[in-house]
């Protein structure tokens, strides 16, 4: 069964990048789709496409400059809402990085899960050998089982992936798919399942991700699920706060009815645990404030701003 796809892909100067990979499209898909037309959402980059930038002849191009950098995950559903919109009218739409580590080859995988499955769900790409340094292993490592503590979920996948046309709509109306978009498909509980993928080589230059930007994508994943966060602190905090009330008895109990309390120790240890007690509440009532400051503010659609980010062609 063939179909109709649209790729999207952020691309930041990896222009020679997203050359290679439409190449390798091209000549993976060709006898496996009807069309390609492929998506390039130009993040503010600082480098222009070569003048020899060629696309394929079996690829329609489409390339969206935007006025600012917004991240990958905005681009992604800048993206997303600019296909929803457009009389583009794919089978599936597929997001994927530009550098070479998603490989095409994984596309028809895609395609020939979602086409056997009773239902519309998004597949995703979960890596089942990882080839990066062992600090970003590490790192990775640690932001997955902090993810687990927080939200009291599991994340194994990333944004290679495939989104029938018929979910596009919740993903463009939904606010949290603006920080982060695997998150959110995974926090609001949209079908999905995953097949297992290497990843692939970078077809040259280095990756833009730094150190700051991993953990600044670690944190917008965890910001979608940032009431269950609140809920899991305060409940934290509670404990912690009947914790300090027993050691203030106990501290009463040691010094008044035992022979064990040693002059102007539990004035200290008193004043210590008042201390830490008020710090707690105050912590608890500013996160539930500007938490419910934060509720009073009106929900924006992404499909109703997204495009404010789009430079407009004089």
């Amino acid at each position: 069964m063939k179909n109709k796809i649209t790729i999207v892909i952020p691309v930041f100067n990896d222009w020679n990048c997203i050359e290679s990979l439409m190449y390798n499209i091209s000549k993976t898909l060709a006898s496996r789709v009807d069309a390609i037309h492929l998506v390039a959402i130009n993040d503010c980059s600082i480098e222009l496409p070569s003048k020899t930038f060629k696309i394929p002849e079996n690829i329609s191009y489409s390339q969206i400059d935007l006025v600012t950098n917004v991240g990958h995950q905005r681009a992604i559903l800048i993206g997303l809402c600019y296909c929803f919109e457009q009389p583009i009218d794919p089978d599936y739409i597929i997001v994927m990085d530009s550098d070479g580590e998603d490989n095409p080859k994984y596309i028809s995988h895609f395609l020939d899960k979602v086409n056997s499955s009773s239902k519309d769900q998004i597949i995703f790409a979960k890596r089942s050998k990882r080839s990066e340094s062992l600090k970003f292993r590490l790192f990775y490592v640690l932001y997955k089982l902090l993810f687990r503590l927080l939200t009291g979920s599991s994340i194994s996948f990333g944004n290679f992936s495939c989104v029938p046309k018929s979910l596009l709509s919740t993903i463009c109306n939904h606010p949290s798919f603006w920080n982060h978009y695997s998150a959110s498909v995974l926090k609001y509980k949209l079908p999905h399942s995953l097949i297992s993928t290497e990843r692939g080589k970078r077809y040259s230059g280095f990756s833009k991700m730094n150190s700051s930007s991993l953990i600044l994508h670690g944190l917008s994943s965890l910001s979608v699920y940032i009431e269950s966060i609140i809920i899991r602190v305060l409940k934290l905090s509670f404990i912690v706060f009947l914790l300090l009330i027993l050691i203030s008895i106990l501290v009463v109990f040691v010094k008044y009815f035992s022979g064990y309390a040693i002059p102007g120790w539990a004035t200290n240890v008193f004043g210590f645990i008042l201390n830490l007690l008020i710090t707690v509440v105050l912590f608890n009532l500013l996160i539930i404030l500007t938490h419910l400051n934060n509720r009073n503010k009106p929900i924006s659609k992404p499909l109703d701003f997204y495009r404010s980010y789009i430079k407009q062609n004089p």
